[in-house]
């Protein structure tokens, strides 16, 4: 057994406690009981099971504060796991948003690679770890769950309005949104019209213009500061669009909505 502790700050909305390698098969088993924290554990090798569920190499379990648990390793194939403590207010939201594990808590990894790297470093590290460095590890591994999330559908649909909601202020493509989330412009412009019922260019469109709309109420702000906040190039340019979209001109429209020109 390798455990790397912390100098966690249980005050903190995210920390970790402690990580650590369990190979020794008499040590592999645990409960029925309970703990404080969240525990994630990553078998590695072998098998066991987890609240009497078999949990096999490439699988693992999530474990909550204050639930009873119990698992064990196989006698005959006894596992090697990778595990990490960690709490704080906003695990409960982690752990919703990366971790997919079905209704026994059980869930599939496909990063083994990069997990025992990522391990040896990690128990490779002074004890105690600098807590700071401990949440960026977890970071870390959170990432390969994030990456290796199947986007399908609507999904899809969500991951490309977030990344542009991002980076709308730039001369932002929609071959570029879909070549972040990994799919064609085709298929996310099919996706967009099913889910959404209009184009993925037409959301696009509706956030610059939302900016620019909030801007121009500001009197303070020139039309060149607008039209460079929501990724067009000149003034000519960005006049042209708000003009086609809102029936009027940049210039008039802040004249007769801006905060100064109404008070």
């Amino acid at each position: 057994m390798k455990i790397v502790t912390t100098e966690f700050n249980p005050n903190d909305s995210l920390f970790v406690s402690s990580y650590g390698f369990e190979d020794i098969s008499k040590n592999a088993h645990w409960g029925k009981g309970s703990r404080d924290f969240y525990i994630l554990h990553y078998v590695l090798s072998g098998e066991g099971t987890f609240n009497n569920r078999i949990v096999s190499s490439g699988q693992g379990f999530l474990i909550s504060p204050k639930i009873i648990h119990e698992y064990h390793s196989s006698i005959h194939n006894p596992w090697n796991y990778f595990w990490v403590i960690f709490g704080g207010t906003q695990a409960k939201t982690v752990c919703e948003h990366f971790i997919s594990a079905d209704t026994n808590n059980i869930f599939n990894f496909d990063f083994k690679p990069e997990l025992l790297s990522l391990s040896d470093s990690i128990l490779s590290e002074e004890n105690p770890m600098n807590a700071t460095k401990a949440l960026g590890y977890f970071l870390l591994l959170l990432s390969y769950h994030e990456k290796k999330r199947n986007l399908t559908g609507n999904r899809y649909v969500e991951e490309a309005k977030k990344y542009m909601s991002i980076h709308f202020y730039r001369n932002l493509s929609i071959k570029e949104v879909a070549d972040t989330i990994g799919i064609s412009d085709r298929y996310l412009y099919n996706l967009f019209i099913k889910h959404e019922g209009f184009a993925p260019k037409q959301y696009l469109n509706q956030l610059k213009l939302h900016r620019a709309q909030s801007m121009l109420k500001n009197a303070s702000c020139s039309i060149s500061e607008v039209a460079i906040s929501i990724g067009f190039p000149d003034v000519l340019t960005f006049s042209r669009f708000f003009s086609k979209h809102m029936g009027l001109s940049p210039t008039a429209y802040q004249k007769k909505y801006s905060t100064f020109s109404q008070g």
